[in-house]
């Protein structure tokens, strides 16, 4: 007997990195079953592999979509956030939850295991990583094979910082952290079955410190005054707005991932 051939949507892989779509020449976004493609006004055509795209972060006054790019996007897990013409995030799409135990039913469930902190702490040992991977991707031509090793040991495995969070700025990002968690019903802290407390909201902080840090530059020689402080915070999480999103996407999978082993 034939059986009809189901396809299956890819989805980001490791080292997957945000795709920016904008500049001053006009765009259009079709797809094909596993990338983006991208089409400029010179018809020159640019391919995007699904499992390379971590999330978009597009322009809305020069990049036209195809519902079938939207559609594979939402079917991928892909984020897409769209910035106006003065760099402020307008909004974000994201694919509807499934039918499907909440991220706060299934930490409480996998922290019960006895082994609950310890995949935690794999699982921040497994987004570092992911931030730092990306940072090289990003920065490839001025980090040095020393600087990555040196990195990669100190912040992935040893969670040392060469530069600490300013107070100010911790204060906007807790914060910040603090509606998200409490939108998706989730408290700051995790305790494992012998009272293990797990900090998620200062762990959370930590990584959007570091993506913000690593990215942008020595962040803390900015910080002057409380104006500027919230002016920089502000103008950072406008521009990755899914930033967050991606971190507690992957936990959820994780922990998902752990109920059914």
């Amino acid at each position: 007997m034939l059986k009809n051939k189901t396809t299956c949507t890819p989805r980001p892989g490791p080292g997957a990195r945000a795709l920016y779509l904008g500049g001053r020449e006009h765009k259009r976004v079709s797809c094909t079953a596993e990338a983006l493609v991208v089409t400029n006004a010179r018809t020159q055509v640019m391919r995007f592999p699904l499992v390379r795209v971590a999330r978009v972060v597009s322009s809305t006054d020069v990049v036209d979509w195809s519902g079938a790019a939207l559609a594979l996007c939402l079917r991928a897990g892909i984020g897409i956030t769209w910035l106006d013409t003065h760099g402020q995030a307008l909004g974000s799409l994201y694919a509807q939850p499934r039918n499907t135990a909440s991220l706060a039913t299934v930490l409480e469930l996998w922290t019960e295991r006895a082994d609950g902190a310890q995949l935690y702490q794999h699982w921040l040992r497994a987004r570092r990583m992911d931030i730092l991977v990306r940072w090289r991707q990003e920065h490839a031509e001025v980090v040095s094979p020393q600087q990555w090793e040196t990195t990669k040991r100190d912040y992935v495995y040893a969670s040392q910082y060469t530069v600490h969070l300013p107070e100010p700025l911790r204060h906007l990002c807790l914060a910040y952290v603090a509606a998200q968690l409490n939108s998706h019903g989730l408290t700051p802290q995790l305790w494992g079955p012998r009272l293990e407390n797990m900090d998620l909201d200062e762990d959370l902080c930590d990584l959007l410190w570091a993506e913000m840090n690593l990215g942008a530059g020595t962040l803390a020689d900015t910080v002057q005054d409380d104006a500027t402080t919230t002016q920089l915070f502000e103008r950072w999480s406008a521009r990755n707005a899914s930033a967050l999103t991606l971190h507690l996407v992957h936990l959820h999978r994780t922990a998902l991932k752990a109920m059914h082993t």
